[in-house]
């Protein structure tokens, strides 16, 4: 039995889970919050409470697993922090796993292709596509493309895809026209709510491949290395938004 506890911060979804009997996800053990400002007090007592639901012991999980992002850069941080020091008090091998592959082995059973447009701040979107190899339900899916940032009314939208993420409204918003991908906010929710999960579904896979990293070497995975913009580069981008919008 493949015991993985996984930690999800990297977005507007906090959220830990503990898959017991991995890769099937209909025994996990979930707790989430959603918007919460302060994910970096919330995160460690909620790993309490999923541990006490599930009435285990650290002894019997194999791994422990992180969604590395990208994301916001304070949420991945906490993710990787937080599962490094796991890690490494409780002798355990370490996955960084990429929070948009999570996210889209969720949606596996709901669609063959599926678009993740995460909310990147600055008016752009982190994106990346996947397809689902297989006609067999519960296939995983493939990663097209590597992740990008863009703006919203650059990202390309495949007929029939699933757009999901918290970018999908900014994606719709600057392509109200040309989207061809369904959006059902509910589903998506749905979907969302089982991030978690989807990073220790990924994580399991990883595990048998050998692909865990050392807790003192993991890193969150950034995409874009300018966080921050300087008051001259807001106010450019404001004047540029502004000009579009005209």
């Amino acid at each position: 039995m493949t015991v993985i506890l996984a930690i999800e911060t990297s977005a507007h979804v906090g959220a830990v889970a503990l898959l017991p009997d991995a890769p099937q996800s209909d025994n996990a053990i979930v707790e989430i919050v959603r918007d919460d400002a302060k994910l970096s007090a919330w995160v460690l007592p909620a790993v309490e409470r999923v541990l006490a639901r599930w009435g285990g012991h650290v002894g019997q999980i194999a791994a422990i697993a992180f969604g590395a992002g990208p994301g916001s850069f304070t949420g991945v941080r906490t993710a990787c922090s937080t599962a490094q020091s796991l890690a490494y008090a409780w002798q355990k091998p370490l996955l960084a796993v990429d929070s948009l592959d999570a996210l889209a082995q969720q949606a596996v059973n709901d669609c063959a292709q599926v678009t993740v447009a995460l909310d990147a701040r600055m008016g752009e979107v982190y994106v990346a596509s996947f397809m689902r190899q297989f006609e067999a339900s519960g296939a995983p899916m493939q990663r097209m493309a590597a992740t990008t940032v863009q703006h919203p009314s650059s990202v390309t939208l495949a007929s029939n895809a699933l757009l999901l993420g918290s970018g999908a409204p900014l994606v719709a918003a600057a392509q109200p026209d040309a989207l061809a991908s369904v959006i059902d906010r509910e589903r998506n929710r749905t979907i969302e709510n089982q991030w978690a999960v989807g990073v220790a579904r990924v994580a399991t896979v990883m595990l048998a491949q050998g692909a865990n990293v050392d807790p003192l070497a993991a890193e969150p995975i950034y995409v874009r290395n300018n966080v921050a913009q300087t008051e001259v580069e807001r106010l450019a981008h404001r004047r540029a938004t502004q000009a579009v919008a005209a």
